[in-house]
């Protein structure tokens, strides 16, 4: 397989990481690892993250929680996906495929399948959404229905705004400078001449409870179901 540098990458000419392939030029990529060369990568902890908002959303009572995610193809979303099922797993909560929506790369895919999740027999009562863009479409979504007060969220990836509306949007935050500063002191260490191996540098996620993720299961989540008439 060809070597592939598909995440966001940091470089410079460098005598470190001399065996990559790449002329001299020291690399770090950050996200996700790069397919097919040995060069440093500042990565998080998707995989743990995602288990951790699960879990939370578990811990409020809930059970029918739809998981909302980007291309099934891109590593960071499958290991996201990963801890979502483990969260499940551990519980002892069966993984309900039609509460499973991949390959959402935009607000509006995201606001469209929160739309059929809602209307459909037995609504979520949670979303665990595993992208920001996708966090979006999905407030959208559950503040046009007049829900957002009923149906719990917990979103991957911080975004601006997400504590200033109501309720504050709960998240599993990624620590960008963190991220930078290590991407930066490893691509600098490898400018002075370390020729250490390659390797993959972990920074945590950190769980923000900000009132969308803390809200328990309703009995009528959905407009429809809050209107409907007693017989």
């Amino acid at each position: 397989m060809p070597a592939r540098l598909e995440p966001p990458v940091i470089g410079a000419n460098a005598s470190g990481n001399s065996d990559s392939g790449l002329n001299g030029v020291a690399v770090v990529c950050v996200d996700r690892p790069a397919r097919g060369l040995d060069v440093d990568s500042v990565v998080t902890t998707n995989t743990a993250g995602a288990a951790e908002g699960g879990r939370h959303l578990l811990a409020q009572g809930h059970r029918r929680i739809a998981y909302l995610g980007d291309r099934a193809s891109i590593a960071t979303a499958a290991e996201r996906f990963t801890g979502y099922r483990e969260a499940l797993a551990g519980a002892g909560v069966p993984l309900e495929g039609s509460r499973v929506v991949h390959d959402l790369q935009d607000a509006v895919s995201a606001d469209g399948a929160v739309n059929a999740l809602l209307a459909g027999p037995e609504p979520p009562t949670a979303l665990f959404t595993a992208q920001n863009l996708v966090t979006i479409g999905a407030i959208r979504a559950l503040r046009r229905l007049d829900v957002q007060q009923h149906v719990a969220v917990v979103g991957f990836d911080d975004f601006p705004m997400a504590d200033l509306v109501s309720p504050g949007i709960t998240v599993v935050a990624q620590d960008a400078r963190a991220i930078g500063r290590t991407a930066a002191t490893i691509l600098f260490r490898r400018i002075a001449g370390d020729t250490s191996p390659a390797a993959a540098h972990v920074v945590p996620t950190t769980l923000l409870r900000r009132g969308s993720g803390e809200i328990r299961p309703a009995l009528s989540p959905t407009p429809s179901s809050r209107h409907r008439r007693s017989p």
